[in-house]
């Protein structure tokens, strides 16, 4: 069944939307209001707000990637799933990377926040019939992206690249971090253990600073790395 093809979608397709901006929810309730077989059923600022309100039941969980509250995009679309929700992404980061990180988590669909309403309906339409949708340009910015993939870091962990990578003793960065130098150890090796995942070099304190230079995590050199 193609996404535009919706035989198989209830009449009615329970809608409830996650974002940490009010405004956003709100025009998400304008937009939504007009489309006839959706029911937005509730908008929350949080995971945590949505799974205990009446948005626990929507049948499709519209997500912000970034709540502001210090939750993990990942983590977020993975307990959506556990909670039987189908998740379509509604953001504007919408970097290739940002993308695939978001479909390897599960989510259903990817809408950039500056699509129309179509593209939302149609990705809507999709989640809850079971199938995955992006948009047109997405596919072709990741067909055509050769970008290398960026590791999925923990927070502590990417706490750790930033401070290590830099040039900072390794037991300077376990005190900086208020652990011991084997947990701080431990996170640089999950960190380079991420980065070989994904076919990228990480074996050296050089190599990490290239890594997190070319994901952002920093901008600019240091002196004294060498």
């Amino acid at each position: 069944m193609s996404p535009e093809d919706n035989s198989e979608v209830p009449d009615t397709i329970t809608v409830a939307a996650v974002d940490d901006h009010p405004i956003v929810l709100r025009g998400l309730a304008d937009l939504l209001h007009d489309v006839k077989d959706f029911d937005l059923i509730d908008t929350a600022c949080s995971i945590d707000a949505l799974l205990t309100g009446p948005g626990e039941k929507a049948q499709v969980v519209l997500l912000d990637l970034d709540l502001g509250d210090g939750t993990r995009p990942p983590d977020n679309i993975r307990r959506l799933l556990s909670a039987e929700r189908s998740v379509v992404v509604f953001s504007a980061a919408a970097a290739p990377s940002t993308v695939r990180g978001a479909m390897r988590a599960g989510a259903s669909g990817f809408v950039p926040k500056t699509d129309d309403v179509q593209d939302l309906a149609t990705a809507i339409r999709a989640a809850a019939a079971g199938t995955g949708w992006i948009s047109p340009q997405l596919a072709f910015l990741l067909l055509t992206d050769d970008a290398p993939d960026a590791p999925d870091l923990a927070p502590r962990e990417l706490e750790a690249l930033r401070l290590y990578a830099t040039g900072m003793p390794l037991k300077t960065v376990a005190r900086r971090m208020g652990v011991s130098p084997e947990t701080a150890k431990q996170y640089i090796d999950r960190v380079r253990q991420k980065y070989r995942r994904v076919g990228r070099d990480a074996g050296t304190k050089v190599d990490l600073f290239k890594r997190a230079v070319e994901d952002g995590h920093l901008d600019r050199p240091v002196e004294g790395l060498d």
